[in-house]
Protein backbone atom coordinates (compact mmCIF):
# COMPACT_ATOMS: atom_id res chain seq x y z
CA UNK A 1 0.00 0.00 0.00
CA UNK A 2 1.23 3.67 -0.61
CA UNK A 3 2.64 5.70 2.11
CA UNK A 4 -0.58 7.83 3.56
CA UNK A 5 1.90 10.35 4.56
CA UNK A 6 4.72 11.63 3.14
CA UNK A 7 7.69 13.54 4.18
CA UNK A 8 9.92 15.29 1.75
CA UNK A 9 12.35 18.62 2.04
CA UNK A 10 12.38 21.36 -0.17
CA UNK A 11 15.37 23.93 0.90
CA UNK A 12 15.01 25.19 4.35
CA UNK A 13 11.18 23.64 4.56
CA UNK A 14 10.07 20.41 5.37
CA UNK A 15 6.89 19.13 2.93
CA UNK A 16 4.36 16.99 4.84
CA UNK A 17 1.91 15.30 1.97
CA UNK A 18 -1.24 14.15 2.61
CA UNK A 19 -1.43 11.11 0.17
CA UNK A 20 -4.82 9.76 -0.47
CA UNK A 21 -5.48 11.44 -3.98
CA UNK A 22 -7.93 8.60 -5.10
CA UNK A 23 -9.81 9.51 -1.78
CA UNK A 24 -9.52 13.30 -2.81
CA UNK A 25 -6.71 13.01 0.85
CA UNK A 26 -9.39 11.76 3.22
CA UNK A 27 -7.74 11.49 6.31
CA UNK A 28 -8.38 7.75 8.31
CA UNK A 29 -8.22 7.40 11.68
CA UNK A 30 -4.66 5.46 11.52
CA UNK A 31 -3.46 8.84 9.59
CA UNK A 32 -4.41 11.40 12.18
CA UNK A 33 -2.83 9.26 14.52
CA UNK A 34 0.48 9.18 12.85
CA UNK A 35 0.57 12.91 12.21
CA UNK A 36 2.17 13.65 15.39
CA UNK A 37 5.40 11.20 14.92
CA UNK A 38 5.95 12.09 11.18
CA UNK A 39 6.03 16.01 12.46
CA UNK A 40 8.20 15.20 15.38
CA UNK A 41 10.45 13.83 12.54
CA UNK A 42 10.12 16.52 10.41
CA UNK A 43 10.96 18.95 13.29
CA UNK A 44 14.27 16.57 13.75
CA UNK A 45 15.62 17.43 10.27
CA UNK A 46 18.48 19.48 10.47
CA UNK A 47 18.81 22.76 9.16
CA UNK A 48 14.34 22.95 8.48
CA UNK A 49 12.86 26.24 9.28
CA UNK A 50 9.30 26.23 7.98
CA UNK A 51 6.66 23.31 7.44
CA UNK A 52 4.65 22.85 4.45
CA UNK A 53 1.40 20.72 4.70
CA UNK A 54 -0.41 19.89 1.22
CA UNK A 55 -2.56 17.32 -0.37
CA UNK A 56 -1.61 14.42 -3.24
CA UNK A 57 -2.60 15.29 -6.70
CA UNK A 58 -4.75 18.03 -8.15
CA UNK A 59 -8.68 17.54 -6.67
CA UNK A 60 -7.89 18.24 -3.39
CA UNK A 61 -6.10 19.30 -0.25
CA UNK A 62 -8.00 16.90 2.18
CA UNK A 63 -11.72 16.35 1.68
CA UNK A 64 -11.85 15.75 5.85
CA UNK A 65 -12.16 12.48 7.33
CA UNK A 66 -12.82 9.12 5.92
CA UNK A 67 -16.35 9.19 6.99
CA UNK A 68 -16.64 5.28 5.00
CA UNK A 69 -14.79 4.00 8.45
CA UNK A 70 -16.90 5.81 11.43
CA UNK A 71 -18.78 2.72 11.97
CA UNK A 72 -15.68 0.75 12.97
CA UNK A 73 -13.62 3.67 14.42
CA UNK A 74 -16.37 6.30 15.79
CA UNK A 75 -19.83 3.81 16.33
CA UNK A 76 -19.61 4.43 20.75
CA UNK A 77 -18.73 6.65 22.67
CA UNK A 78 -15.23 5.81 23.78
CA UNK A 79 -14.15 4.90 20.00
CA UNK A 80 -15.48 9.10 19.54
CA UNK A 81 -13.58 9.93 22.33
CA UNK A 82 -10.25 8.24 21.06
CA UNK A 83 -10.75 9.55 17.61
CA UNK A 84 -11.43 13.07 19.18
CA UNK A 85 -8.39 12.77 20.94
CA UNK A 86 -6.22 12.01 17.98
CA UNK A 87 -7.62 14.60 15.73
CA UNK A 88 -6.64 17.16 18.41
CA UNK A 89 -3.31 15.80 19.04
CA UNK A 90 -2.61 16.02 15.16
CA UNK A 91 -3.62 19.71 14.61
CA UNK A 92 -2.19 20.82 18.00
CA UNK A 93 1.08 19.19 16.52
CA UNK A 94 1.21 21.10 13.79
CA UNK A 95 0.23 24.61 16.02
CA UNK A 96 3.31 23.23 18.11
CA UNK A 97 6.06 22.61 15.80
CA UNK A 98 9.24 24.52 15.90
CA UNK A 99 9.26 26.59 13.11
CA UNK A 100 6.60 28.56 11.01
CA UNK A 101 3.87 26.31 9.37
CA UNK A 102 2.23 27.00 6.38
CA UNK A 103 -0.80 25.26 4.30
CA UNK A 104 -0.66 24.88 0.92
CA UNK A 105 -4.24 24.59 -0.31
CA UNK A 106 -5.58 23.78 -3.77
CA UNK A 107 -9.26 21.72 -3.90
CA UNK A 108 -11.34 20.08 -1.13
CA UNK A 109 -10.43 21.66 2.11
CA UNK A 110 -13.46 19.83 4.35
CA UNK A 111 -13.66 19.33 7.77
CA UNK A 112 -10.84 17.58 9.76
CA UNK A 113 -8.67 18.33 6.35
CA UNK A 114 -9.59 22.32 7.23
CA UNK A 115 -8.88 21.57 10.47
CA UNK A 116 -5.07 20.58 10.17
CA UNK A 117 -5.12 23.71 7.42
CA UNK A 118 -6.39 26.16 10.44
CA UNK A 119 -4.00 24.92 12.86
CA UNK A 120 -1.13 26.15 10.60
CA UNK A 121 0.45 29.73 11.28
CA UNK A 122 -0.32 30.75 7.39
CA UNK A 123 -2.70 29.25 4.46
CA UNK A 124 -1.88 29.95 0.97
CA UNK A 125 -4.69 28.66 -1.32
CA UNK A 126 -5.26 28.30 -5.09
CA UNK A 127 -8.29 29.78 -6.94
CA UNK A 128 -9.90 26.38 -6.90
CA UNK A 129 -9.94 25.91 -3.61
CA UNK A 130 -13.11 25.23 -1.37
CA UNK A 131 -13.55 25.21 1.70
CA UNK A 132 -16.32 23.58 4.27
CA UNK A 133 -16.45 22.77 7.81
CA UNK A 134 -19.33 20.28 8.31
CA UNK A 135 -20.18 19.04 11.72
CA UNK A 136 -23.72 20.03 11.11
CA UNK A 137 -24.10 17.30 8.54
CA UNK A 138 -22.98 14.22 10.41
CA UNK A 139 -24.42 15.61 13.90
CA UNK A 140 -21.22 15.80 15.70
CA UNK A 141 -20.24 18.39 17.88
CA UNK A 142 -16.40 19.84 17.29
CA UNK A 143 -13.52 20.12 20.26
CA UNK A 144 -13.33 23.78 21.97
CA UNK A 145 -9.78 23.78 20.44
CA UNK A 146 -10.48 23.68 17.09
CA UNK A 147 -13.20 25.75 17.44
CA UNK A 148 -11.25 28.28 18.75
CA UNK A 149 -8.83 28.73 16.21
CA UNK A 150 -11.81 28.64 13.41
CA UNK A 151 -13.78 32.07 16.22
CA UNK A 152 -9.86 33.53 16.33
CA UNK A 153 -9.73 34.05 12.39
CA UNK A 154 -13.11 34.46 11.36
CA UNK A 155 -15.05 36.02 14.49
CA UNK A 156 -17.65 34.31 16.46
CA UNK A 157 -20.97 35.35 14.06
CA UNK A 158 -19.07 33.99 11.15
CA UNK A 159 -17.90 31.03 12.93
CA UNK A 160 -21.26 30.34 13.68
CA UNK A 161 -22.08 30.35 10.18
CA UNK A 162 -19.63 27.94 8.79
CA UNK A 163 -20.09 25.61 11.39
CA UNK A 164 -24.08 25.68 11.81
CA UNK A 165 -24.53 25.38 7.89
CA UNK A 166 -21.71 23.36 6.55
CA UNK A 167 -22.17 24.81 3.73
CA UNK A 168 -19.07 25.65 1.12
CA UNK A 169 -16.99 28.92 0.64
CA UNK A 170 -14.93 29.16 -2.63
CA UNK A 171 -11.46 31.03 -2.48
CA UNK A 172 -12.53 34.74 -2.70
CA UNK A 173 -15.12 34.41 0.25
CA UNK A 174 -12.52 32.38 2.32
CA UNK A 175 -9.78 35.24 1.44
CA UNK A 176 -13.06 37.94 2.53
CA UNK A 177 -13.71 36.24 5.47
CA UNK A 178 -9.82 35.70 7.16
CA UNK A 179 -10.22 31.58 6.42
CA UNK A 180 -7.05 31.76 4.17
CA UNK A 181 -4.10 34.67 3.49
CA UNK A 182 -3.37 34.72 0.21
CA UNK A 183 -5.02 33.17 -3.46
CA UNK A 184 -2.46 32.86 -5.61
CA UNK A 185 -2.49 30.98 -9.31
CA UNK A 186 0.37 29.26 -8.08
CA UNK A 187 0.81 28.46 -4.78
CA UNK A 188 3.39 26.00 -4.25
CA UNK A 189 5.72 28.60 -6.08
CA UNK A 190 3.73 31.18 -3.28
CA UNK A 191 4.82 28.79 -0.36
CA UNK A 192 8.12 28.32 -1.87
CA UNK A 193 8.69 31.86 -1.90
CA UNK A 194 7.61 32.58 1.30
CA UNK A 195 9.35 29.56 2.96
CA UNK A 196 12.59 31.38 1.54
CA UNK A 197 11.79 34.22 3.07
CA UNK A 198 11.27 32.89 6.61
CA UNK A 199 14.68 30.70 6.08
CA UNK A 200 16.46 34.64 5.54
CA UNK A 201 14.77 35.63 9.39
CA UNK A 202 15.66 35.35 12.87
CA UNK A 203 13.97 32.43 14.04
CA UNK A 204 14.43 33.61 17.46
CA UNK A 205 11.79 36.21 16.55
CA UNK A 206 9.33 33.79 14.56
CA UNK A 207 8.79 31.48 17.59
CA UNK A 208 8.88 34.59 20.32
CA UNK A 209 6.05 35.61 17.93
CA UNK A 210 3.95 32.62 17.28
CA UNK A 211 4.19 32.40 21.39
CA UNK A 212 3.17 36.26 22.07
CA UNK A 213 0.73 36.32 19.27
CA UNK A 214 -0.95 32.48 20.98
CA UNK A 215 -0.72 34.46 24.03
CA UNK A 216 -3.25 36.91 23.37
CA UNK A 217 -5.31 35.21 21.22
CA UNK A 218 -5.44 32.74 24.81
CA UNK A 219 -6.61 36.25 26.59
CA UNK A 220 -3.20 38.07 27.36
CA UNK A 221 -3.02 41.30 27.27
CA UNK A 222 -0.12 43.55 29.01
CA UNK A 223 3.58 42.02 29.29
CA UNK A 224 4.45 39.90 32.25
CA UNK A 225 7.60 38.08 33.08
CA UNK A 226 7.05 35.43 30.68
CA UNK A 227 7.11 38.34 28.05
CA UNK A 228 10.03 39.92 29.67
CA UNK A 229 12.39 36.90 29.80
CA UNK A 230 11.46 36.25 26.16
CA UNK A 231 12.50 39.76 25.14
CA UNK A 232 16.08 39.98 27.59
CA UNK A 233 16.41 36.13 25.80
CA UNK A 234 16.15 37.82 22.33
CA UNK A 235 18.40 40.77 23.17
CA UNK A 236 21.52 39.20 24.78
CA UNK A 237 21.08 36.46 22.09
CA UNK A 238 23.41 35.81 18.59
CA UNK A 239 20.06 36.89 16.13
CA UNK A 240 19.94 40.19 17.61
CA UNK A 241 23.54 40.96 17.75
CA UNK A 242 24.27 39.96 13.92
CA UNK A 243 21.16 41.96 12.51
CA UNK A 244 22.58 44.97 14.14
CA UNK A 245 25.77 44.24 13.10
CA UNK A 246 24.64 43.33 9.38
CA UNK A 247 22.39 46.50 9.13
CA UNK A 248 25.41 48.84 10.29
CA UNK A 249 27.27 46.78 7.77
CA UNK A 250 24.97 47.33 4.89
CA UNK A 251 24.46 43.78 4.90
CA UNK A 252 21.88 40.77 4.73
CA UNK A 253 22.08 39.19 8.03
CA UNK A 254 23.14 35.58 8.35
CA UNK A 255 21.42 34.06 11.08
CA UNK A 256 22.34 30.95 12.87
Amino acid sequence: MTDQLLLGRAASAAILTINRPERHNALTFDMFRRLPGMLAAAAGLPGVRALVLRGAGTRSFSAGADITEFAAVRATADQGAAYDEAVTAAEEAIAGFPHPTIAQIHGYCYGGGCGLALACDVRYAAPDARFAITPAKLGIVYPLRSTKRLVDLVGPSRAKIILMSGAELDAGRALSLGLVDEVADDPGRAVAEFAALLAARSAVTQRAVRHTVQRILDGQSFDDEEQGRLRAAALAGPDYAEGVRAFLERRPPSFG
